[in-house]
């Protein structure tokens, strides 16, 4: 089969390797769509230390299935999430592998061939816990775009905003886009949106956002300031991952907010916890959560729009375009290539 194999920093060939290997507690699916994430770029753009078959955004068929796996047929359209824990711990004891210190992942760990390929083999496979059936009307780049929804959502339900809150996204990417529509469905009356480019911006709004703020332009402190009369905001879900949003989300939340961090930080940086200990604000680490099935159930019921939110399509022989189109186009949101 074919498959995208990564090493090199910015360099990315299609080769013919081994088809997946097919275990009890797996399944194999023919992949129809996998979307770029930003972990995708920052392998892309520094190389790994191991040849590695990117991709854990998908969406695809079932053509095999693990003699232990139940609840799924061959040719059903299916999303997942998975990878192996070490089967020891306790949490892998428990079922929740995806806490394990030792958690290997599909698409990011060397031994776990990701979904930048014609065929993906799934570990872990279990149908309402890291995996979800799609609705016949749904497109498969749209369920592609159902892990990092269901990021949005595990975000969103740990920091619990009420509908009479102020909520704040910093961040307009998929997952900040899509807790923004999340808020709406959950009912929240106040959202502000952060972010830069026009589109996105606008699909901020169109999303639910009631009031947008253009980073390139405005501060979005003040303006959160005096939208709530020097209140402050309840929750900030920073989505963005830089030290600037991260200073601005703990400066406009009040004493005794929650500030939920989502987005990856590509640099370390100096913070004094002191800046929370003194105010009683609640800092929450998101983490490798997923509510796969949860985020499933509201793009089924329509209250989650993937559609607008995926730009680019690419076939799997050009997938160093697509990922230059991720990384360069201002356009570019969620980028997916169709193996």
């Amino acid at each position: 089969m074919k498959a995208a194999v990564f090493k090199e920093a910015e360099s990315v060939t299609v080769q013919d390797v081994p088809y997946p290997k097919l275990e009890p507690h797996a399944v194999i699916l023919k992949v129809k769509s996998t979307g770029i994430c930003g972990s995708d770029v920052h392998g892309y753009q520094r190389g790994r230390d191991q040849p590695v078959i990117m991709g854990h955004e998908f969406a695809g068929d079932v053509v095999e299935i693990g003699a232990q796996v139940t609840n799924v047929k061959v040719g059903d359209r299916v999303v997942a999430m998975s990878g192996k824990g070490c089967g020891e711990c306790y949490w892998c004891k428990q079922g929740q592998f995806i806490r394990c210190a030792k958690l290997q992942m599909v698409g990011l760990a060397p031994g776990l061939p990701g979904a930048f390929a014609e065929y993906v083999a799934v570990p872990s496979f279990k149908i309402g816990q890291y995996a979800a059936k799609m609705p016949d009307w749904m497109s498969y780049d749209e369920g592609a775009a159902t892990e990092p929804l269901s990021v949005a959502l595990h975000g969103v339900q740990q920091a619990s905003p009420q509908p009479d809150e102020t909520a704040v996204v910093i961040g307009l990417g998929i997952i900040g886009l899509g807790v923004v529509q999340i808020l709406k469905s959950m009912g929240v009356k106040q959202i502000v949106a952060a972010g830069r480019r026009e589109q996105r911006l606008k699909l901020a709004e169109d999303g639910g956002a009631t009031v947008v703020v253009d980073a390139a332009k405005d501060d979005v402190v003040p303006v959160v300031d005096k939208l709530t009369k020097g209140k402050g905001a309840d929750v900030v879900f920073e989505v963005a991952g830089y030290e600037s949003t991260f200073q601005q989300a703990l400066t406009m939340v009040h004493r005794g907010g929650r500030v939920d961090l989502i987005g990856l930080y590509g640099k370390p940086f100096n913070w004094s916890p002191s800046s929370i200990v003194g105010s009683d604000k609640l800092l929450l680490g998101c983490g490798l959560r997923w509510d796969l099935p949860g985020a499933m159930q509201l793009m089924a019921a329509k209250k989650i729009n993937a559609k607008p939110l995926i730009t680019h399509r690419f076939r799997l022989d050009k997938v160093k375009e697509a990922f230059e189109t991720q990384i360069k186009s201002p356009d570019a949101i969620k980028v997916v290539v169709n193996p």
